[in-house]
């Protein structure tokens, strides 16, 4: 006779990882706000941990300090940035769908004469009308303000998770002395490794994505080009897109160089994108993401394409740590059968 009791006692391991799937998933609407909260705590306790081993400072005077901190430049940034912000989006918007249609008439005239050119244009043409370019500029300002309220949440949340995260550790080292402690030993080890990978990944992105930012901000002044807080802004975010951040965020900043001086300085600002991703690719990654995630750029395209396919936006950040932690797992696995 079937026993349900039996069953799961027998198949226990993936009952609990199945209920423990379905829990995230449950929650799906708050995953942005719970993923911030995360990485917050994960660089603000390594942070905390290196300067506590080094100069011994009482534990939540550096939580608090560092916090205080970190509320300070977020102060000085919204004094200074966002209005600027949204001008620039709005101006953006506003100029490009000439912009567009100057870049078509452009290559229309480079490719007469060549048939198969001149098929690709008429595949990929876009039109953009003044209303449709003005709707998207408020959806990607509500947007931007809804993960904005996010933000701020998440790093209350994680200030009183850092507070208070020796009596928190306790309590959940306290299931293992419960009924829960066939679930926490199953789910305990692979919930740390995960977060480490993810951790240590994003920070790493996060490192790559700033000096990114800092050097186009750089080749923007000096080539001249305009809305320089709207596109490092774009290169910012786009950055922490693994490869394809890359071709994202190269497409604002060759349209608006564009727009202000013609073919010439979009194809100064090609080049000078194509330098700097030279320095990411070369220099950078092999020194900070590569020493982490160990992984080659084809494979993170297809891990990123078919992470897209799953979940969206959020796969595209989390493809590829979710790729490297099972990819871990299962060397940790064979390690432990020999």
């Amino acid at each position: 006779m079937f026993s349900i009791s039996e069953f799961i006692k027998v198949n226990r391991v993936y009952f609990i990882w199945a209920v423990f799937l379905s829990t995230l998933y449950l929650f799906r609407s708050m995953f942005g706000l719970v993923f911030m909260t995360f990485i917050m705590c994960f660089i603000f306790a390594s942070i905390g941990h290196k300067i506590r081993r080094k100069y011994h400072w009482n534990r939540r005077m550096i939580v608090i300090s560092l916090y205080l901190f970190f509320l300070l430049c977020e102060i000085l940034f919204i004094a200074v940035v966002p209005s600027k912000l949204v001008s620039e989006t709005l101006n953006f918007t506003a100029q490009l769908p000439d912009t567009i249609s100057f870049l078509k008439k452009w290559i229309n005239t480079q490719a007469q004469g060549n048939e198969i050119i001149a098929r690709i244009v008429d595949q990929f043409s876009v039109n953009i009308s003044p209303a449709d370019a003005l709707t998207w500029a408020w959806s990607l300002l509500n947007t931007g303000i809804h993960y904005i309220g996010w933000f701020f949440l998440a790093m209350l949340f994680s200030f009183l998770i850092l507070l208070d995260l020796p009596t928190l550790s306790l309590g959940i080292r306290r299931l293992r002395d419960t009924k829960l402690a066939e679930t926490y030993k199953e789910i305990s080890g692979s919930v740390v490794l995960f977060a480490k990978v993810v951790g240590e990944n994003f920070r790493a992105q996060l490192i790559i994505s700033a000096i990114n930012t800092c050097l186009t901000a750089i080749g923007l002044y000096f080539l001249g080009i305009k809305a320089i807080a709207l596109l490092c802004t774009i290169v910012f975010i786009c950055g922490l897109i693994p490869v394809l951040g890359m071709i994202i965020s190269s497409v604002p900043i060759v349209l608006m160089a564009v727009n202000t001086g013609g073919m010439a300085l979009g194809l100064w600002a090609l080049g000078m994108i194509i330098l700097i991703h030279l320095l990411e690719a070369y220099v950078l990654n092999p020194r900070i993401v590569s020493s982490v995630m160990h992984i080659n750029p084809v494979m993170t395209l297809i891990i990123l394409y078919i992470a897209h396919s799953f979940l969206g936006l959020w796969g595209m950040l989390l493809g590829v740590p979710i790729a490297v932690y099972f990819y871990r797992k299962i060397n940790i696995h064979q390690t432990n059968q020999i």
